[in-house]
């Protein structure tokens, strides 16, 4: 049955996503289906992305009350910290309890009264950083030791504007951060036909580093569907596009097409050499995707301590790929959407070690950088994802 609510989708997609589900690909998905307005779709979605930004903290509140939260049903925990939720952001007893309490009669009708026991008990707690944001302890320390201050980890449980880069002249849209960037204020799906694809600032940025000239031979490695070999193509640039993944390479087929832009595909496992070399490079490697947390939010429970260093021994086989594809005297753009140590400034430093051909080149960065020494750290604020971008040199022999 289609759920019939908000509140009754937002906790049949929790349960998908605890499931091991992408947030973004379950809503879109049932979104699309729904005949709903625009009001009530912003609704759930609001509800399912406030409930895994703040999950830490909404279980903290609840656990005064719930003695084995474990050994209650999924859906009836999830009724709970949807409940949780709406109380944490002020929503009065009256309009906030009974909804859920019909929820969790839906499904386990004998708990329907510690629902409604339970959320007219919350009161507030002082939580730890890490619970009150809702990040995992590890990556919190691994932050402070990085960067020093948290001050952007906030930023990451805020919505975000839907950025969009522009194909074509567009008037009337509040711009982003960088040239043809700007926000979207309407519906997804009145988009496409303006000449327009949706794109992270942050993402766009890696494309615009490689300063892809007209006419100039563009390797872009692990581009998936090619957002940034859209906007390479441009340029102007002959752009090629690598990934190992065929379906999203087929779904970039599509939207080069709606956009009018000649991009080459072709899938290979980068592990291995090309058969090409060319003067411009873009790596942007499969990371850990710290830096998107706001975006993906379940992605922070997914994680382990160990993930940067697992995920870095892939990124330094990519890296090695890359390199070998450059030609003498161009450029290579290194880009991970992750704020760690191993996967940026390390994997930058240990690479060079090894590659004396190549040196670190200087750029100037327009989004809020949260650190710059060998590469740029991008902050996360204001909707942008967190990145990091080395730009590397190879010498001419």
């Amino acid at each position: 049955m289609k759920p019939k609510t908000p509140r009754a989708l937002a906790l049949r997609l929790l349960l998908k996503v605890e499931e091991g589900a992408k947030a973004q690909f379950v809503l879109d998905q049932a979104l699309d289906r729904l005949p709903w307005p625009e009001r009530d779709k912003a609704y759930a979605t609001h509800l399912v992305y406030g409930a895994l930004r703040r999950l830490y903290l909404l279980d903290f509140l609840l656990e005064p009350h719930l003695p084995r939260p474990e050994r209650l049903p999924k859906a009836i925990r999830w009724t709970l910290r949807l409940g949780a939720l709406e109380w944490l952001l002020g929503k009065e007893d009256h309009a906030r309890v009974h909804p859920w309490v019909e929820e969790a009669k839906a499904h386990h009708p004998k708990l329907a009264g510690l629902v409604n026991a339970v959320l007219r008990r919350l009161r507030p707690r002082e939580a730890p950083p890490w619970v009150r944001l809702s990040l995992p302890e590890w990556l919190l320390r691994a932050w402070q030791g990085l960067f020093g201050d948290l001050f952007f980890a906030e930023a990451l449980n805020e919505p975000a504007p839907l950025f969009v880069t522009a194909y074509r002249e567009v008037e009337g849209l509040p711009p982003g951060p960088l040239p043809d960037s700007y926000v979207w204020p309407g519906p997804k799906a009145d988009f496409p036909a303006l000449g327009l694809q949706p794109q992270n600032p942050a993402s766009l940025f890696a494309a615009k580093l490689l300063e892809a000239l007209p006419g100039e031979r563009v390797l872009d490695l692990c581009g998936g569907a090619g957002l940034k070999a859209f906007y390479l193509a441009s340029r102007g640039a002959e752009v090629v596009s690598y990934d190992l993944n065929p379906r999203r390479q087929a779904a970039g087929r599509k939207t080069a097409e709606r956009l009018g832009l000649e991009v080459a595909y072709r899938t290979q496992d980068l592990r291995a050499p090309l058969g090409e070399k060319a003067l411009k490079v873009l790596l942007d490697a499969p990371c850990t995707g710290t830096g998107t947390l706001r975006a993906h939010p379940e992605l922070r429970y997914r994680l382990a301590p160990e993930a940067p260093k697992e995920m870095a021994r892939l990124q330094r086989a990519l890296l090695e790929t890359a390199a070998a594809a450059v030609e003498e005297g161009g450029v290579l753009v290194y880009a991970v959407c992750a704020l760690t140590e191993e996967e940026g400034e390390g994997m930058v430093r240990a690479f060079l070690e090894d590659h004396p051909e190549f040196t670190p080149e200087p750029f100037s960065c327009p989004l809020p950088v949260l650190r710059a020494g060998l590469g740029v750290y991008v902050a996360p604020l204001e909707g942008l994802d967190g990145f990091y971008y080395a730009r590397l040199r190879r010498a001419k022999l």
